[in-house]
């Protein structure tokens, strides 16, 4: 299991795994349901709040900024990995968005200069580190966020995913993640400066979404996404959060 800082940084600096991250865990039906949650949950505080500009942190290859960055007039998006920019500038160039964003080579830890913004975004990456690390990661984003900015991010739903992973095969979940309760959460985020404004769920009834997955995934793609939207759309604990805070 990856852990560490230096090791997950590590992680994504392979070309390959640069060119096949989008694909390998977010176009099956399981994964398209979760991207489709987390691209909502953004593009709603953006319209909620008239957000112009933003920056992402850890793109990847922009998955979330492809289909965010119609609505706003300019982003920046931050990574350790060149290869990982290189796939992001690429796939906005298809979508004829490469003009809008602006392409910076940094570290989460330690941001490089950037302007203030209205609000600050990332997935899978805040969820990889120990609480310490993940209050260093929200204080360094409180200084690239305007007074009253938005941070959003992911959390791993602990009441979920404990049992999911205590019954998982060795080696099965291949990065750390932490799994954190709503009042942890609340908790860290004042300790950086933040106010929890949301908790958005995504992937309820997991068990449930991971058989349609195995029996309908391979045979009908599309039954499969239509079948686990409908039984996400139940509710019950969702398996992940979309955290939403704004800077105190």
């Amino acid at each position: 299991m990856i852990t560490g800082r230096d090791e997950l940084k590590q992680a994504y600096q392979d070309d390959q795994v640069a060119q096949r991250y989008v694909a390998n865990r977010f176009e099956t039906p399981l994964g398209s349901l979760l991207h489709r949650s987390q691209v909502r949950a953004v593009q709603d505080v953006i319209r909620a709040n008239g957000i112009r500009q933003a920056i992402e942190i850890a793109p990847g290859p922009a998955r979330v900024t492809v289909d965010v960055a119609g609505l706003l007039d300019g982003v920046t998006i931050v990574d350790s990995s060149l290869q990982m920019l290189g796939v992001a500038a690429r796939r906005l160039e298809a979508r004829g968005l490469r003009s809008k964003v602006r392409f910076v080579q940094g570290d989460a830890f330690n941001l490089p200069l950037l302007a203030t913004s209205e609000l600050v975004y990332s997935f899978r990456l805040i969820r990889h580190f120990e609480r310490a690390d993940r209050v260093r990661l929200y204080r360094s984003v409180h200084d690239v966020l305007a007074p009253g900015g938005r941070l959003i991010f992911d959390a791993v739903n602990e009441v979920v995913s404990a049992p999911l992973r205590a019954r998982a095969a060795p080696g099965e979940y291949e990065h750390y993640d932490a799994l954190l309760r709503p009042a942890e959460i609340e908790a860290e985020l004042h300790d950086a400066g933040f106010a929890l404004e949301s908790l958005v769920g995504v992937q309820h009834r997991y068990p449930a979404l991971q058989r349609c997955q195995i029996l309908l995934g391979p045979r009908s793609p599309a039954l499969a996404r239509a079948v686990m939207a409908v039984i996400d759309r139940t509710g019950g604990e969702p398996l992940e959060w979309v955290v939403v805070c704004r800077r105190a």
